[in-house]
């Protein structure tokens, strides 16, 4: 289930329980084999801070760009979009910061995304990026619980052995 919380004009946030621990989340959302897997055609990643992040989209014909500001390996990933299309915020002092804090719960893994830009778009952009924001969660939940299942199976498996 993928939580909203109401916050302040121009940041999304949301929050999704994820059946995986936080190394399988944050390999997902760093290494670029892995992110063509659920979120993109091509990509390259270097995860550091400074480091790039280039995704492009076939179907959409777009592709964009990232420096990772923060980085804490299973525990946040954050970038500065860069490049990313005509609809990016544009002029002095915009930028668009997107987020994924990680966290050990119960056996499963909390995700926050937080999606902020400044200048905040109009409310209509932010519901279309809200939708957006889900369908790239449930994506990320789907890649990460089966790859986590698969590895459970495979230790099963060698554990008969």
């Amino acid at each position: 289930m993928i939580k909203r919380a109401d916050v302040k004009p121009g940041l999304i946030q949301k929050t999704v329980l994820i059946q995986a621990s936080p190394a399988v989340i944050y390999r997902a959302l760093t290494d670029a084999k892995e992110l063509t897997r659920w979120f993109c055609d091509r990509a390259s990643s270097e995860p550091r801070v400074g480091g790039e992040l280039k995704a492009w989209w076939n179907a959409a014909a777009r592709e964009g760009r990232a420096v990772f500001t923060q980085i804490v390996p299973n525990s946040l990933v954050e970038l500065r979009w860069e490049d990313e299309g005509p609809e990016a915020p544009k002029g002095p002092g915009a930028r668009h910061t997107l987020s994924f804090s990680i966290q050990l719960r119960r056996g499963s893994s909390e995700v926050l995304l937080r999606d902020e830009d400044y200048p905040p778009p109009d409310p209509e952009s932010v519901a279309i990026m809200e939708e957006g924001w889900n369908g790239v969660l449930f994506q990320l939940k789907d890649y990460c619980e089966r790859k986590a299942r698969a590895a459970k199976k495979k230790t099963a498996a060698l554990a008969e052995s």
